[in-house]
């Protein structure tokens, strides 16, 4: 058994989820926001040794390897 103001209790709490969850992805977005800036200085330029990316100078590139860095640098 519902009491008579049930429904507005509802939007209300709705309402105010809302406005709690809008403020908190604003946060969120201008916490994200902030990070990177002072990380610009630890990037490295190549991966660290053992990394499965990491080129080998010892072995040459396939031609699909050629093809794809030919289409992603076209100045080479």
């Amino acid at each position: 058994m519902a009491f008579y103001g049930a429904r507005r209790v509802r939007r209300a709490v709705r309402a105010l989820a809302a406005g709690v969850w809008d403020g908190l992805v604003s946060f969120g977005s201008l916490q994200a926001g902030g990070f990177g800036q002072d990380d610009a200085d630890r990037l490295l330029p190549e991966p660290p040794p053992g990394h499965p990316e990491r080129l080998r100078p010892d072995v040459p590139m396939t031609a699909l390897e050629r093809a794809l860095l030919k289409e992603l640098d076209p100045a080479d």
